[in-house]
């Protein structure tokens, strides 16, 4: 199966939810040019205005209060990527805890997030202004394009965005969106991808969350922000026996017209997953369980 339930220490392994990583503090100064020149004028002007506002408040609350706020907003460009960072990861696991996925006690949806790797290959590609667009572009029309020069974004503010759809030979599809980057414009249909879906459902009828997903043929990690330990999962596709023959068997597996009419291309969004079964293993030794 192409749905591996994954035990928490791994989980906790794969996901960055903790302290920050150097890809997720980076992430917060934007990808171009102009993301970055908007971070740094922001850090600027809170390191100018919250300067200005620390010596008047000195006025009022004495010299240690506002030395202590003046420090915050002097270190901005430092901590705003920081806190931001644990914001988003955060968010990801919504304060919910991680469980194993063959333990149930009570209620299910109420036990806390169960977590899969999911093992798919790409079905389809296309560039779209919004995540709810039915107007479809081939990503082939956008072979020099490049986030600096975004005409969509020149004209209306809003970049264009990349839709995936992932699919595995068990027929369960899965729909994300993306910012439109350069760096994906190497994707082509049959890749095999992998990523870590969260559910509060122990068969997956409904996902909670979702992290981005790497397409190694392809060399890029699709998603806005790196929620993947990113190493840590390129050495479980390799090193797992069972999660690398599953992964190499995306690529050559084949959809058939009836599997392909699970998610409807218009309406599947980042969150749409269909799932039949589920398999359940250990890191070694992995073992097999259908229900």
């Amino acid at each position: 199966r192409a749905l591996i339930p994954l035990e928490v220490e791994e989980l906790k392994d794969l996901l960055s939810t903790g302290a920050p990583t150097a890809s997720q503090y980076s992430t917060y100064w934007g990808r171009n040019s102009k993301e970055q020149y908007a971070k740094w004028n922001e850090s600027a002007l809170v390191m100018l205005l919250g300067t200005l506002f620390s010596y008047c408040l000195s006025f009022i609350f004495g010299s240690f209060v506002a030395t202590l706020l003046g420090v915050v907003c002097v270190s901005w460009a430092i901590l705003g990527p920081e806190i931001q960072a644990y914001q988003r990861n955060w968010e990801l696991l919504g304060g919910r805890s991680l469980v194993d996925p063959w333990i149930v006690d009570g209620e299910e949806d109420k036990q806390g997030l169960y977590g899969a790797l999911f093992l798919g290959r790409v079905s389809d590609i296309a560039v779209v202004e919004d995540s709810t667009a039915r107007i479809e572009y081939d990503i082939d029309d956008f072979d020099n394009y490049t986030m600096e020069n975004d005409q969509l974004e020149r004209m209306t503010g809003v970049p264009y965005l990349l839709r995936v759809r992932f699919q595995d030979n068990d027929g369960r599809m899965l729909q994300v969106h993306a910012r439109l980057s350069e760096e994906y414009l190497d994707l082509r249909v049959g890749q095999p991808a992998a990523g870590i879906l969260l559910s509060t459902s122990q068969s997956f009828k409904s996902l909670a969350a979702l992290t981005d997903f790497v397409v190694p043929d392809a060399q890029c990690w699709i998603g806005d922000y790196p929620y993947l330990d990113r190493p840590e999962l390129e050495r479980l596709l390799v090193e797992d026996e069972v999660v690398w023959e599953t992964f190499q068997a995306e690529e050559e597996g084949s959809i058939s017209e009836s599997d392909a009419t699970l998610c409807s291309p218009v309406e599947g969004t980042e969150r749409d997953l269909y799932v039949d079964k589920v398999t359940v293993g250990r890191r070694k030794g992995r073992r097999r369980l259908d229900y």
